[in-house]
């Protein structure tokens, strides 16, 4: 089967997001509006904290080298919101507190220092460097009057910084390796022209607020640019898992269909099997009366007649089988490779499209068990969406995965299964490897645990049982025995079952 080349969408996917930096000019002018809507001449803003905030639309829940902090007067509380990421630096000022911490973003030494020394300080003032994308911050606290406490926020897109000073001392920087020592760079001096030439766009700064749905616009944009990233490099690398196991299913066929013909062997030695052939040279010499010739029978020397009679039915039976458990699995693949097919066209629709809407890409994770945001449990998907076996879901939202055959029980089993996934077994009997996937601190009910047996039994065969014993334990108890496909298991329990229609 031929998918769409994926190369052309994420070429697409991966163009920059166009943020409203600012240049020098526009950047004092901004300060100037913050200094104005704080007022900061008549009023003491106190940091409250330091926090990096959530983007609930962001894959990972946050974007990393930005922060916020939070101020508050006696009437009044801001959030002042900085970005640090290359190409993507700036300020924002919220009058409310729109932002919140996102409970799994990484601390980094910077915020973790900003956290321990800048919190319950008095923000005193707010200025644009002349000539330069610096943002200068000025604290002061009511014990250390004499210390001069500065953030400074270089707002360069190629190399946005952030520098936290006190008395010229660097206590903490974006940027590794800095010096002991702060020291702003010298502003080189512009002609006439090249000053013309500095953007300058008043339709940006209305009001603080006409800045920030710029920005925040713009941050949707890229949240959905990653989130859309992120699901086509999941689908590809499923692609790529599938179209693997296919070929290897072919080359499985392959072999099957080149096995010698153990049934014409079986029917041969059967018919002169009273006439007790010898072995000749490794072989019984006998005669096909019909093609008149005669053939050479492979023989064992270690077996009888008898067992080299059911060695040869025994064969072809698992010959049988293994081409029939192929083409089964066979055909469930490519229903997989289809369905991937058809994503990958939705794909493009939704990135051709002139308004990214998230509502069509939601769908396509939702369909195929992508979570993003900072809400998102742990992603259990990557384990099994590549399974070809059967999955289900219990009432309580537990996934059920069971194998058809023996290749789907060992991978189930050994590739899939984490040590305290819950394994179940038909007592005593060959059959389906049932799972229940178990996110980490929760244990499954009995009424999972009983649909999971119920499974078991179903995919071994066992409908027509009636009271049927099914062991489970945890998988990191089950071993597989060396050189066999056998496996062993160990700390079990033991359900009682009786097959339920329903």
């Amino acid at each position: 089967m031929t998918l769409p080349t994926s190369t052309l969408i994420l070429k697409r996917v991966m163009r920059p997001v166009n943020y409203p930096t600012l240049s020098f000019k526009e950047l004092e002018t901004y300060a100037a509006q913050l200094c104005s809507t704080l007022s900061l001449d008549h009023t003491q803003y106190r940091v409250d904290r330091i926090f990096i905030p959530e983007w609930v639309s962001h894959p990972a829940g946050y974007f990393k080298n930005e922060w916020v902090l939070e101020l508050s007067s006696k009437t009044k509380s801001f959030q002042f919101y900085f970005s640090l990421r290359s190409q993507q630096c700036g300020v924002l000022l919220f009058s409310e507190r729109k932002l919140r911490p996102c409970k799994k973003a990484t601390h980094s030494g910077f915020d973790l220092n900003l956290s321990k020394t800048l919190v319950g300080l008095r923000l005193i003032s707010i200025e644009a460097i002349p000539g330069d994308r610096v943002l200068k911050l000025s604290f002061a606290d009511n014990h250390s009057a004499n210390e001069t406490k500065a953030l400074f926020l270089i707002l360069i897109p190629t190399q946005p910084e952030g520098a936290w000073v006190v008395n010229q001392e660097l206590l903490a920087s974006t940027k590794a390796n800095a010096p002991e020592t702060f020291e702003l760079r010298e502003a080189k001096p512009m002609t006439p022209e090249r000053l013309a030439k500095i953007p300058y766009r008043p339709e940006l700064f209305q009001s603080i607020d006409t800045y920030s749905k710029v920005w925040l616009q713009a941050q949707a944009d890229a949240s959905f640019t990653l989130r859309f990233s992120h699901l086509h490099r999941i689908l590809t690398t499923l692609q790529d898992s599938f179209q693997r196991k296919l070929d290897s299913l072919d080359e499985q066929l392959e072999k099957s269909r080149l096995d010698p013909d153990w049934i014409y062997f079986g029917s041969l030695l059967q018919t002169h099997f009273y006439a007790k052939p010898t072995v000749v040279d490794g072989h019984y010499p006998l005669m096909d009366y019909e093609k008149e010739k005669m053939i050479e029978v492979p023989a064992d020397p270690k077996l009888d007649l008898k067992q080299q009679l059911e060695k040869f039915f025994h064969l072809a039976k698992r010959n049988r089988t293994r081409i029939t458990e192929a083409n089964e699995r066979k055909v469930s693949i490519e229903k997989k490779l289809s369905e991937l097919k058809s994503a990958f066209l939705e794909l493009n629709e939704i990135e051709k499209s002139a308004i990214h809407t998230t509502d069509a890409l939601s769908a396509l994770e939702k369909t195929w068990g992508v979570q993003h945001g900072p809400t998102a449990t742990p992603v259990e998907h990557k384990r099994f969406l590549g399974f070809s076996g059967h999955q289900y879901t219990s009432k309580e939202g537990l996934t059920i995965l069971c194998g058809r055959n023996l290749t789907e029980n060992l991978e189930l089993t050994f590739k899939i299964a984490r040590g305290n996934d819950l394994w179940l077994h038909v007592k005593g009997r060959p059959g389906s490897h049932a799972v229940i996937l178990l996110p980490p601190k929760r244990t499954a009910s009995l009424d999972t645990l009983l649909d999971a047996a119920h499974l078991c039994i179903l995919h071994s065969g066992g409908k027509d049982w009636g009271k049927t014993d099914v062991d489970y334990t945890f998988r990191k108890y089950v071993k597989k025995v060396k050189n066999q496909t056998e496996v062993i298991y160990t700390h079990n329990k033991t359900l009682s079952v009786t097959i339920d229609p329903n």
